[in-house]
């Protein structure tokens, strides 16, 4: 998704909002507007950025897997990150994205902004215990989505280390055989037979997954309002 389009699409939603959402009082140009403005953009930032991770656990656990199944040599370029990513990390947030919105979730994140303007006010200034909550929350996200991507991968990852184990005793019992030469194909097999095996548990932690986001931006919108 371009630059200029994401920004198009904020300029539209910030319309659509301040039609809707109106503050009980006027706000007058002066300098508390500036810092009211500011306040806007911390919490539509900190919105974005809490759902985002969530989803980036998908990527991360693509990337374990391709670690070990040997596609991690073959990396693809996102022009939406700027940076080269795993195949099977791509793939999986990309179905992540397709389970998103196939259960409406663009409509909850619609109205979890209009329910950011019912907890905290425009009118109304952050509270001062903000910044160590905020923290505080950031580091609970950060370990469901390192567990989320470990629950992700853990059968790849387990499935191709008793592969790994099976190689290594082949090897010693047949030290003729190029197993640098057979080794990669047979993961990669693997890999594939793994993936189609566990789809329908994909779709099990997705629904873990928005769960999670839900509570968190739950969470997160008590903590800016206070």
């Amino acid at each position: 998704m371009p630059a200029a389009f994401k920004w198009g699409m904020a300029m539209c939603f910030s319309i659509f909002v301040g039609a809707v959402m109106q503050p009980e009082q006027g706000i007058e140009m002066d300098g508390l507007y500036l810092l009211l403005v500011l306040k806007e953009m911390l919490v539509g930032l900190s919105l974005g950025f809490f759902t985002a991770m969530l989803l980036y656990a998908v990527q991360l656990a693509g990337s374990l897997i391709d670690l070990q199944s040997g596609f991690a040599m073959a990396m693809m370029f996102n022009p939406q990150t700027g940076i080269q990513e795993p195949q099977t990390g791509r793939f999986f947030y990309v179905l992540a994205l397709l389970f998103f919105l196939s259960i409406d979730g663009h409509q909850l994140l619609i109205r979890g902004i209009l329910a950011s303007y019912e907890w905290i006010p425009i009118q109304s200034m952050l509270p001062a215990a903000v910044s160590e909550n905020l923290v505080t929350l950031s580091l609970m996200i950060m370990k469901n989505l390192f567990w989320i991507a470990i629950l992700i991968a853990s059968p790849f990852v387990g499935t191709l280390f008793l592969v790994d184990i099976a190689l290594g005793i082949l090897a010693k019992t047949v030290p003729q055989m190029n197993l640098f030469v057979i080794g990669i194909p047979i993961k990669m097999a693997v890999h594939f037979i793994v993936l189609f095996v566990f789809m329908p548990v994909f779709l099990i932690v997705m629904e873990k997954l928005v769960q999670t986001m839900v509570h968190s931006l739950e969470q997160m919108l008590q903590i800016l309002g206070a």
